[in-house]
């Protein structure tokens, strides 16, 4: 399991603009400002686009991360790593990756400062 998480780790940080900070006490993902993925000591959790969370969750790859009580809030899974190889999880990395890129970019154009507009007298 340790060099499942590894090799998950090294994936995550050799995609595009992915930085690493600390929350909660664990090394969490993010684009941007978007956290997308983390890592529990048994599992990793993702944040997925909703047809890959539906997808992930009927298929019995995933369960709804269930945190503080808060259960399937906007698209985070949890992907247990008992009985997983690494390639498994590999498109869970790359559609999570693609939701933070998404969020990022919505969180962007919502900081744009409007252009001034002429009014006219």
């Amino acid at each position: 399991m340790h060099d499942l998480h590894h090799n998950l780790r090294e994936q995550l940080l050799a995609l595009p603009r992915v930085v690493t900070r600390k929350m909660f006490g664990a090394e969490a993902y993010f684009v941007g400002p978007a956290m997308f993925a983390f890592f529990t000591p048994t599992s990793m959790v993702v944040r997925l686009p909703p047809s890959a969370f539906t997808d992930a969750v009927s298929h019995g790859v995933a369960r709804p991360f269930l945190s503080f009580g808060a259960a399937q809030v906007n698209g985070w899974a949890e992907i247990g790593f008992d009985g997983r190889e690494e390639t498994d999880l590999q498109r869970w990395v790359s559609s999570a990756h693609a939701s933070g890129t998404h969020a990022a970019r919505s969180a962007a154009r919502r900081k744009r400062p409007s252009r001034a507009r002429r009014v006219k007298r």
